[in-house]
């Protein structure tokens, strides 16, 4: 978390202890986070508290060194009724819940206004774009996007395949539906691209206005708007196929602040007094996007003319809709791997997309059952 960033939580701690003087809220840096938590939390030195995305749940959970909260979560259904679907799924694991979500990031369609006036409704009329701007011998592409795993997700899930389903916990990578994705990517969106996996050259070929679009998070949207790029944003469009309509589903993250095992008992109704008020408060959800960027996840501020004045922020909260919330099982990490050597040996011509993906599943199967 950067300074800016930081300060905006802490003044917004400031307001909570002017609203309750009788809890405190100490802030601080841990450099080395995930080591320095499993090193002090089984020693009952660590925090009360700790902010980090979504997907840390499930090993700190198996590990013992979180608290769950399902008591104070459970006795206000307006408090949960009020989150995003894809933020309730986030914040619990194996049917207990283990933080509170207060943002979430996904990728979207980001569209140089210059070149593109209209966003395309579907994907026939983004790929029309693609064609007419894709002139490599020119130094300019239909499109450009960080070419990895996490960041082609939306084209390859877009057909009901899967890396990995948190609720088998087995990878899905030869399943056909997840080639039929593969197959789109590398069919439809990869002849419109620079053939490079370098993410700083795929968001540059955009910044130098060389392509109409770029697939990417909101983390990127500082560096576009010091380029002067004259920018819009919406959710990936759709994809009709036989009359039948998939959408993009792009992986996201959900920004949690957890509870650990050292949390006391006694401090528990501060502790959740606290957690309620920062994921349950339009204001400071409202503060976090207007100042950090950060993307809501509470129904309440879709309608907030604050949001919806803000066409970054609208369209990236409209893009979770059809996001694919990242696995939060231990087992996940077995995937990254072997779904990037797949990448890898698809684009230098080494192996069918079949053949990369029934190896790639084999490794993760491998890596998962100890191999």
């Amino acid at each position: 978390m950067g300074q800016a960033e930081a300060q905006t939580f802490k003044n917004l701690i400031a307001e909570f202890e002017v609203e309750h003087p009788n809890i405190q809220i100490k802030m601080e840096y841990k450099a080395s986070l995930e080591t320095a938590l499993q090193a002090a939390i089984p020693a009952g030195k660590g925090p009360d508290l700790f902010i980090w995305a979504h997907d840390w749940i499930g090993k700190f959970a198996e590990g013992g060194l979180l608290k769950p909260i399902d008591q104070y979560v459970e006795s206000d259904p307006n408090y949960l009724n009020n989150l995003l679907p894809i933020a309730r799924e986030a914040m619990q694991y194996k049917g207990h819940y283990y933080g509170v979500p207060f943002a979430a990031e996904t990728m979207a369609l980001i569209y140089n206004k210059n070149m593109v006036p209209n966003p395309p409704k579907n994907f026939d009329e983004m790929k029309q774009i693609m064609e007419k701007y894709y002139a490599p011998d020119k130094g300019k592409y239909g499109i450009a996007s960080p070419v990895d795993p996490y960041s082609i997700s939306a084209w390859t899930q877009a057909f009901g395949g899967y890396y990995f389903d948190d609720k088998t916990e087995t990878p899905g990578l030869n399943d056909s539906r997840t080639v039929e994705g593969f197959k789109f990517f590398f069919n439809q969106i990869w002849p419109y691209m620079a053939h490079t996996t370098d993410a700083n050259t795929q968001v540059s070929i955009f910044t130098d206005g060389n392509a109409p679009f770029l697939v990417d998070g909101p983390w990127i949207i500082s560096n576009i708007k010091d380029a002067g790029v004259n920018f819009g944003v919406e959710p990936l469009p759709p994809i009709v196929v036989n009359g039948t309509t998939y959408y993009p589903r792009p992986y996201a993250g959900v920004k949690l602040i957890y509870v650990t095992a050292n949390a006391p008992d006694n401090k528990m109704q501060a502790i959740w007094t606290f957690l309620k008020w920062f994921s349950g408060s339009d204001n400071v959800a409202v503060t976090l996007a207007l100042q950090n960027g950060y993307v809501p996840v509470l129904k309440s501020v879709e309608n907030n003319t604050d949001i919806t004045s803000d066409p970054v922020l609208s369209a990236y909260m409209k893009a979770l809709e059809h996001a694919y919330l990242m696995p939060k099982s231990v087992k996940m990490a077995a995937v990254w791997g072997p779904v990037t050597d797949a990448i890898t040996a698809i684009i230098g011509g080494k192996k069918s997309i079949e053949q990369a993906l029934q190896d790639a599943q084999n490794e993760a199967l491998k890596a998962i059952n100890g191999g």
